[in-house]
């Protein structure tokens, strides 16, 4: 099952969005980058106190 999708825009910056939330996405000048923001939204959204850091 895929949750999100990754790829590159006109302007040479990475998009991540969500399959499964409309509308949330994060950009980065690499994949990488793109996606460690994408984590970032999703703890800060969604936190989970007692989670480990995967």
């Amino acid at each position: 099952m895929k949750e999100f999708s990754i790829y590159q825009d006109t302007n040479g910056e990475w998009i991540v969005t969500s399959d499964k939330i409309p509308g949330f996405s994060a950009k980065g000048k690499t994949q990488e980058e793109a996606i460690e923001k994408m984590k970032t939204a999703f703890r800060v959204y969604y936190p989970c106190g007692e989670c480990k850091d995967k």
